[in-house]
């Protein structure tokens, strides 16, 4: 499936919402996501999910100093290569489930944000398992632009209610200049912050949608 997330959305429209439900917006993941879960600090975050058998992206690692907790508030937010943040007291919370699962679906794992659902995908391609080994690197490559008709095109990893979080434009660091990020502040009192250079205008449009 093309990676470019207004093809996601068309394709979510025709074969993943239900009767009624609109798509309002696909979210990319554009680099690691880091995690606070209780005292533990991690960037990028340690998850124990699975990952997909499909090719790492080519993002820069973190900093040293943010990849060893070295810092005090919200400085990780200069770091070019976290694209996001989780906060939350203990692994079971949605925070922390969204960073294990954008962890284990690397670029392939997408935010998707509908008049009824706050829902995490993936590319039902990339769940099938890897090609034999004798196709190597090329054969998975090639396997995942092929379609099969027992695979659907979106797969569902985590889904609620839209209503169930609160989304909103938040301007992070420590510097003059902020840099801004869209909040997800889920009900059991976690939060998930990732990196939207116009995340003012995108937070309206999303409301404006809803």
């Amino acid at each position: 499936m093309p990676k470019n997330r207004l093809k996601i959305g068309e394709v979510a429209q025709r074969r993943w919402v239900g009767p009624g439900e609109q798509v309002v917006w696909v979210v990319d993941p554009e680099g690691h996501v880091g995690s606070t879960v209780g005292p533990t600090r991690a960037a990028p975050h340690r998850s124990a999910t699975a990952a997909l058998e499909v090719p790492e992206p080519e993002w820069p690692l973190p900093t040293r100093a943010v990849a060893e907790g070295r810092f005090h508030h919200d400085e990780w937010v200069h770091d070019p290569a976290v694209w996001a943040w989780a906060h939350a007291k203990g692994p079971e919370q949605a925070a922390a489930r969204w960073a294990d699962l954008f962890t284990a679906g690397r670029d392939e794992c997408r935010l998707l944000l509908t008049n009824r659902r706050l829902a995490l995908v993936v590319d039902g391609e990339a769940t099938r398992p890897a090609a034999p080994a004798s196709g190597g690197l090329l054969g998975r490559v090639r396997g995942l632009g092929q379609s099969s008709p027992d695979v659907p095109p979106l797969v569902t990893w985590w889904e609620s209610p839209v209503a169930a979080a609160r989304l909103q434009a938040v301007p992070l660091g420590r510097l003059a200049r902020p840099e801004w990020f869209v909040r997800i502040a889920f009900a059991d009192g976690s939060t998930f912050e990732f990196r939207d250079a116009q995340a003012e205008q995108s937070i309206r449009t999303a409301h404006a949608n809803l």
